[in-house]
């Protein structure tokens, strides 16, 4: 099936470097160049048969810069289901805060070799097409130590699989499973603001054992640490359901990106360690204290 992808930057170099590290790896994708964010939010209200499955956009642009639109695009309850990925220049963490903030699903620094545009678009291809690639690192995994991981998952078989598969790579990594919404919302609650703070990236299946329940864990989560006034980690949705509304509900209610579990787990879970690696050493995130959990 073909993927639109919407890439949003005023500069062309920019946009040739990101389009050409996506067509060396994805395949079946037709990336519509726009270059401003005023000019994006026509093309979605004109074309609406035209829906892209993901929008790169750069912050800051002529006309209409990549906050405000991407805050016209949440506003709009037609077109807040789609993800939308920041690419910047900027490192500044006020702006990487506002970004997810504003809803970005993820925030990534351009990088200055062609070997950093490459591993954007292992990490897009992984997050937001469904399409894994071998991984780009070499190695263990880097950033590992002491981190957290909250896997959310009602199948003991693939929660066992999955922590065994992540720490294979990560031994000084710390996963933690929750077997249901309940338990996972309990495990929540028991952590005081300093503990929260200290999870790194979540993990959770849609259906636990039916869509409401993930669901509700989305929602849950998003105003528990708002209510604690912490970023909150990055929310990856691993669901068996490939179903366009299962992953424009999950979008809506700001998972940062959605997964669709392979066909065969025992072979094809390696991919997990890489998804690690995606969001600690190629999206940039607030900045959190450090801390263990007891």
């Amino acid at each position: 099936m073909m993927r639109k992808i919407y890439l949003v930057d005023d500069d062309e170099d920019d946009r040739i470097m990101i389009r050409q590290a996506l067509e060396s790896v994805a395949e079946e994708i037709e990336i519509v160049e726009l270059t401003n964010g005023k000019q994006l939010l026509f093309f979605l209200e004109e074309n609406p048969s035209m829906e892209p499955s993901l929008i790169l956009m750069d912050m800051n642009m002529p006309i209409m810069n990549g906050v405000e639109a991407l805050s016209a695009l949440k506003n709009r309850t037609h077109l807040r289901h789609i993800p939308v990925v920041f690419i910047s220049t900027s490192e500044n963490p006020n702006f990487v805060e506002q970004g997810y903030q504003l809803g970005a699903n993820a925030y990534i620094v351009k990088p200055n070799t062609l070997d950093g545009y490459q591993r954007i678009a292992h990490a897009i291809t992984l997050c937001f097409l469904n399409s894994y690639l071998p991984a780009t690192r070499k190695g263990p995994l880097r950033k590992s130590k002491g981190k957290n991981v909250v896997v959310i998952e009602d199948n003991p078989d693939y929660a066992a699989l999955m922590g065994i598969l992540i720490k294979r790579d990560a031994p000084g990594l710390h996963v933690i499973h929750q077997s249901s919404a309940e338990s996972a919302i309990n495990f929540f609650e028991s952590l005081d603001k300093t503990a929260s703070a200290a999870i790194d990236l979540i993990i959770v299946d849609l259906y636990l054992p039916a869509r409401k329940q993930g669901l509700d864990v989305l929602a849950w989560l998003r105003m528990s640490f708002m209510d604690k006034g912490i970023p909150i980690a990055p929310i990856v949705v691993l669901s068996s359901s490939g179903h366009h509304q299962d992953i424009q509900a999950s979008y809506r209610l700001q998972a940062n990106a959605y997964i669709v579990k392979p066909a065969d787990p025992a072979g094809s879970f390696s991919f997990l360690t890489d998804l690690c690696s995606v969001w600690w050493e190629t999206m940039s995130f607030p900045n959190k204290p450090a801390s263990g959990i007891v």
